[in-house]
């Protein structure tokens, strides 16, 4: 599976559960619903990091995602060891490796050897992980989104998942989002959210959780 396989994301899904001490709920039957492959973004850096906070103390909203990984098929099975990377910017639209880099549409070359908010995680036997984060501030031309990559085997897929604007204008109104305000970009104005019918399918499913949020997705991969 390349670049430009389809991956699928299940939509309208309830929260998930990775841990039982988070409480929450699975969808019983989950329906996959495949979507095409988001673009990697010019900032991935394969700096293998495996662990579940990438937050390194980056001030901002307190996030969880909480992420199951399924085969696309009419089972939906879920699979186990596949190695899923996240990446984000910090609250105030920066991704560590570039600060001060200019934004391309491609691969840029990093500038620095910072390492915050990206970090590796192998699902266990449910096809479930984990990632403690901060809520992403945005950057020229971008709604908020997390990046992931999940690799399975030889295969890998990459996407882009995205936030509920109300969601976002809440928690951009609080320190640190609001030092840098005015945000350019909203989820029907993304390039690359804008043009997707049914938004749904690369939304994460999020509530409250304390002083922050957890954040749910299932990412379900062509295997075969």
């Amino acid at each position: 599976m390349n670049r430009r396989t389809a991956v699928g994301v299940l939509g309208r899904l309830a929260l998930g559960t990775v841990a039982s001490a988070w409480g929450r709920r699975v969808l019983a039957q989950p329906v996959c619903a495949l979507t095409p492959e988001q673009i990697e973004g010019p900032f991935y850096l394969d700096r293998a990091r495996i662990r579940e906070d990438v937050s390194e103390g980056k001030p901002g909203v307190p996030l969880r995602l909480v992420l199951h990984v399924r085969d696309a098929s009419a089972s939906c099975a879920p699979i186990p060891r596949a190695a899923v990377d996240v990446w984000q910017c910090d609250a105030l639209g920066i991704y560590s490796g570039y600060e001060g880099a200019a934004i391309a549409p491609r691969h840029v070359e990093p500038v620095d050897d910072k390492t915050f908010l990206r970090g590796t995680q192998l699902t266990d036997r449910a096809g479930g992980v984990r990632f403690h984060t901060i809520y992403p501030g945005w950057y020229l031309g971008r709604t908020p989104h997390v990046h992931l990559k999940i690799r399975v085997g030889a295969k890998a897929a990459t996407t882009q998942l995205y936030f509920p604007d109300e969601v976002t204008n809440t928690v951009y109104a609080r320190a640190p989002y609001n030092r840098h305000p005015n945000r350019d970009t909203t989820n029907a104005t993304d390039r690359f959210l804008g043009p997707i019918a049914d938004q749904s399918l690369v939304m994460w499913t999020i509530e409250r959780d304390g002083d922050g949020y957890v954040a749910a997705a299932t990412i379900a991969l062509r295997t075969s």
